[in-house]
């Protein structure tokens, strides 16, 4: 058997019975003869993929098999009735005509693949003839290189039968063949971090394409438009939920494009929730495709959500001067309440808790379940709390702002909707993160036949209170697909990673998914490096950044610098740019470098982030820097027993979170110690 084509998976994705064909796109809506076709190819067994171009730009066969040991075969299905292609006839008919060239295409479709390569199969299924109709036809262009087959031979067929006429392609027609039919299956290697420290620049470039299950999930639900049936007045839902590196964001942007092709007078949103991940999308399409489709627009969630209030309100909003303004207001009224134990920091969350849970009443916000907040509050304090949103509310609206969890609140309360911006594909990535109140906001703005595509990760949800998915209004049964394998990163970096959380975070499947580590890349473990002090990890991050620009002949792209709190980010930014260029680094949470980079895209930039904007961001090489805080094991005062388990769990997420944006090499850098439990998933260097 040979080797499989690179960045291909053959494992069977999950809600598929065993023994079927895997069909891509999936054929859900089927009748009449695509009924029968169907009900032959699924005897192919978990092994065979059944095909259809999406977005063909030359003819196509109606279907492609492929097998996972680059075995292909084309099928092509005729309806044309024997007389009007019987090869006796004295004139030749307008319907033997295309016959002709239809065989003459399909002969042809090995053109641009390797000549030393075995022959691509081809079968021509003659539904409108009988048997001996088609031996007929089919000893008339045998020398086509393409067999003849009657539907009644054809569903005859058993499963063995199929899979012995596949013929075998050395790899680069096997390349050839996805790139060509399905190019929207190919990952451009400026959007992936597959990487392997190969420093022999002769050797020939890999391509990179989306495995059996990425693609599977970012083709659900799509019919070919030649197969498309009545649209359901319905808005339609799907959740992909994932590990850590198992593709959620290819598989949204790929569906996203591909959508984009497919239907290009249709508006198509892809939202993310932080503004470095969508700067680092848009500059990696530019520099793949050169930039971004018309109808599709990738955005944060908040940069959505303000141009769809001002198109409600017809103003646009004005926020808090400064970040401080809001802690100020609650300093000063909380006064009235001096028994309220929560910090500042802590009653602003909880004032972004009412306006995100749609809260619009005491008894609302009294009845309203705060898992996931962190600190528990007495019904006696929740009221106090409800008069100090009140107050800080009404101070806002005096001087005319508002908070900036309250936009999407104002969106689902307002009457005039039908003024929002509507799409017919709304795709979310990290929706883990999103909000009851985002998740309406969404709803509003979709056509009502449009589609909502979600894709979640359950180990990273530490930004928002934990929720079901049924409890922000979204039923995601029988519409979830679940993504185990990673193809991001090593064996040994999610392992390490998955240790640590699994310390901390519940065992329940809805809360924690399972990675399966079989096939992986087993790597090197994650390093672990102590340092004297703060300034001292930044030294030695430098140090290691400015020694892999130097030694190892790996653009500055494929590197990542993660930081938390507990290092200077403006001394970090400075000391890097000393030593490799202050051009090369891309501050992603700079003033002025927020949503593009410094010299624009498509240049090569080490990367610079800060802890909680890192989220959807990937690297081969990652550093982590100043994120002691993640690793104390130690209680804080003042907080109860749960208080502290929520503590360490949420920080447990973010380490996980942290440790699985690395593909290849991971290095945490730190000042103070860490727990053994912590420790031991590290390899220690000096």
């Amino acid at each position: 058997m040979g080797r499989t084509v690179p960045g291909y998976d053959w494992s069977m994705p999950e809600g598929h019975a065993v023994g079927m064909a895997t069909f891509i796109p999936e054929w859900t809506r089927v009748s009449g003869r695509n009924l029968h076709v169907k009900r032959v190819l699924n005897r192919l067994g978990d092994a065979c993929m059944v095909r259809r171009s999406m977005t063909p730009r030359e003819w196509t066969p109606d279907f492609f098999i492929q097998h996972p040991d680059r075995r292909w075969l084309a099928i092509a299905v005729s309806d044309a009735p024997f007389s009007a292609l019987d090869p006796e006839q004295l004139f030749e008919t307008e319907g033997r005509a295309a016959f002709e060239q239809l065989v003459a295409r399909f002969s042809d479709l090995d053109a641009g693949l390797d000549p030393t390569s075995h022959r691509l199969g081809k079968w021509m299924l003659m539904w409108s003839c009988s048997p001996e109709e088609a031996r007929i036809l089919s000893s008339h262009y045998q020398s086509r290189g393409v067999a003849l087959m009657s539907k009644e031979q054809f569903l005859r067929l058993d499963g063995e039968l199929i899979p012995a006429s596949l013929a075998p392609l050395n790899e680069e027609s096997a390349e050839s063949l996805l790139g060509r039919f399905f190019p929207e299956a190919e990952i451009p290697a400026a959007c992936t971090t597959r990487r392997t420290f190969n420093r022999d620049n002769l050797a020939k470039l890999t391509r990179f394409f989306l495995d059996c299950q990425q693609e599977w999930a970012s083709k659900l639900d799509l019919d070919p438009p030649r197969e498309q049936a009545e649209a359901s007045k319905d808005f339609s839902l799907r959740l992909v939920n994932g590990v850590a590196g198992s593709g959620k964001t290819l598989i949204a942007l790929n569906r996203a494009l591909l959508l984009a092709a497919m239907f290009p007078k249709q508006r198509i949103l892809v939202l993310i929730h932080n503004t470095p991940i969508v700067a680092d999308i848009k500059n990696r399409l530019h520099h793949a495709y050169g930039g971004i489709p018309k109808n599709l627009k990738i955005t944060t969630f908040f940069a959505w959500v303000v141009q769809q209030w001002t198109r409600i309100f017809r103003a646009p909003p004005r926020m808090p001067e400064n970040p401080y303004q809001l802690l100020d207001l609650i300093k000063l009224y909380r006064v009235r309440w001096p028994d309220l134990k929560p910090t500042n920091a802590q009653l602003l969350d909880e004032l972004d808790f009412i306006n995100d849970s749609l809260a619009v009443s005491e008894d609302q916000y009294l009845a309203a379940n705060r898992a996931g907040q962190g600190f528990a509050l007495r019904p006696t304090e929740r009221s106090q709390v409800w008069a100090l949103y009140e107050r800080v509310t009404k101070a806002l609206t005096r001087e005319r702002r508002r908070m900036w969890s309250a936009m999407p609140r104002d969106i689902c309360l307002a009457e005039e909707h039908q003024r929002l911006e509507k799409y017919h594909h709304i795709l979310v990535d990290e929706a883990q993160f999103f909000a009851p109140s985002w998740f309406q906001v969404v709803k509003l703005s979709l056509e009502p036949d449009g589609h909502l595509f979600l894709c979640a990760d359950p180990n990273q949800g530490f930004m928002k209170s934990r929720l079901s998915w049924k409890s922000v209004g979204l039923d995601v049964s029988g519409r979830t697909k679940k993504l185990r394998k990673s193809y991001r990163m090593t064996q040994a970096i999610l392992k390490a990673a998955s240790h640590i959380l699994a310390q901390s975070a519940p065992s329940d499947p809805e809360e924690f998914l399972e990675p399966d580590f079989a096939g992986m890349e087993a790597g090197a473990p994650p390093i672990l490096i102590y340092s004297d002090s703060p300034q001292d990890a930044i030294d030695r991050v430098t140090n290691e950044v400015a020694a892999i620009a130097e030694q190892e002949q790996l653009p500055m792209s494929s590197l990542l610098v993660i930081h938390g709190n507990k290092v200077d980010a403006f001394t970090l930014f400075q000391k890097l740019g000393n030593r490799i260029g202050p051009d090369r680094i891309w501050w992603m949470n700079g003033k002025e470098h927020k949503k593009a980079p410094p010299k624009g895209y498509g240049q090569d930039y080490l990367r610079l982030a800060r802890l909680e904007t890192a989220t959807g961001l990937e690297a081969t090489v990652v550093f982590l820097v100043g994120i002691e805080d993640l690793l104390s094991d130690a209680d804080l005062p003042g907080l109860r027993d749960d208080e502290q388990a929520r503590r360490r769990e949420g920080n447990a997420r973010k380490l996980f979170m942290a440790m699985t944006r690395a593909g290849q090499r991971l290095a945490l850098v730190s000042s103070q110690r860490a727990p053994e439990a912590i420790e031991r998933v590290f390899e220690r260097r000096p």
